[in-house]
């Protein structure tokens, strides 16, 4: 392994590798933003997938958005009909990459998927974290330790940006909106009371959410305080945005579903405060610069809390935060479960009060 920091001020078009989670594309964002401010003739290229893309599209420090469908390619490969099609599109991307001749590569995922991007760019500087896992790190030329735990994952993606010489630190978290957006996203807001809360109920690990029956007992508090309320989440949560919503007065709004990333960034832009469990739009609230409540149980803020205005509401338990998707106490749950419904309301009030 050769010596850091490198200088890349000759390697005429660098490449970044993050491309998901949404929380983890958030979190890169200071990173191209300090990179172009050393690198201010090179060429930034971003690789993200396509569940995340519309985060880093139009990004003014990025020069091309590449845009891998690996989820849609895997899903595809399984039908015998579309496998073809797939793996023509698949070895396409791979064969753009190399043929852009990339100078350097980072590669801020650290994972096998990222590793065969990584090997496909075929750039002469390939740059990594000493803590990928899967084998990522055997792609790398030169390998960079992050700073010890707990750190939050900004700093630990600053790391990389270090090791490349870029050391003035840019902490922008600019997500581009367009005029479009911003007028759907305000006709949104119109359709509830002012000041409007919006509820993010959702995320992938099933440890990290709180009961649906404590969604809406804050739903129905802040309604009768007069305050709006919003619903997000995907497609897989109107069901759950449903259950919140049925039968309250005033009836809050369920935007489940019905949202690009642009739209969703725009809507919580607009909005007075956030309620959330640890989870992507947390972390685009934050960047959009939305005070927010955040609900920790099994992860840690310290790691993954939002960089922005934010009371974090969890449970000092000797379990937490275990990091697991799945709880395996006796007790399950306990760290979500002891968070109240009426310490929520307080602190979404103290912060409309703040604002």
């Amino acid at each position: 392994m050769n010596s850091l920091p490198l200088r890349l001020d000759g390697a005429g078009r660098i490449l970044l590798i993050k491309p998901s989670a949404l929380g983890d594309v958030v979190h890169t964002l200071p990173v191209v933003a300090t990179l172009r401010r050393r690198y201010p003739n090179v060429a930034l290229d971003w690789l993200v997938e396509e569940e995340a893309a519309d985060l880093v599209r139009g990004h003014p420090a990025v020069s091309e958005v590449l845009v891998s469908g690996r989820r849609r390619w895997l899903r595809q490969m399984r039908s015998a009909a579309t496998l073809p099609a797939a793996l023509r599109e698949a070895r396409a991307f791979l064969r753009g990459l190399r043929q852009r001749r990339y100078g350097a590569v980072l590669d801020l995922q650290g994972l096998f998927k990222s590793a065969l991007y990584v090997l496909a760019a075929g750039a002469p500087l390939r740059v990594g974290l000493t803590d990928g896992r899967e084998g990522a790190t055997w792609a790398l030329t030169h390998r960079v330790t992050p700073p010890p735990q707990p750190v939050h994952a900004v700093e630990r993606y600053l790391a990389l940006a270090a090791a490349v010489d870029a050391t003035e630190v840019v902490r922008d978290f600019t997500i581009s909106l367009a005029a479009e957006d911003l007028d759907t996203a305000e006709a949104m807001r119109r359709s509830v009371a002012s000041p409007c809360v919006v509820l993010h109920p959702a995320a992938r690990w099933p440890t990290k959410l709180w009961e649906a029956d404590r969604w809406r007992a804050v739903a129905a508090a802040l309604g009768a305080a007069g305050i709006g309320v919003l619903l997000t989440g995907s497609g897989a949560d109107r069901e759950l945005a449903n259950t919140i919503c049925a039968g309250l007065r005033p009836a809050p709004r369920s935007l489940a579903g019905q949202l690009t990333l642009k739209q969703l960034s725009a809507v919580l832009q607009g909005a007075d405060a956030m309620v959330t469990v640890d989870s992507g739009p947390m972390h685009i609230a934050a960047a959009v610069g939305t005070p927010i409540v955040a609900l920790f149980g099994p992860t840690d803020p310290a790691r993954t809390g939002p960089c922005g205005p934010a009371t974090i509401l969890r449970r000092a338990l000797p379990c937490s935060p275990c990091l697991e998707r799945r709880c395996r106490i006796a007790e399950q749950y306990r760290c979500m479960r002891d968070l109240t419904v009426a310490e929520v309301v307080g602190a979404v009030q103290r912060q409309l009060e703040r604002r």
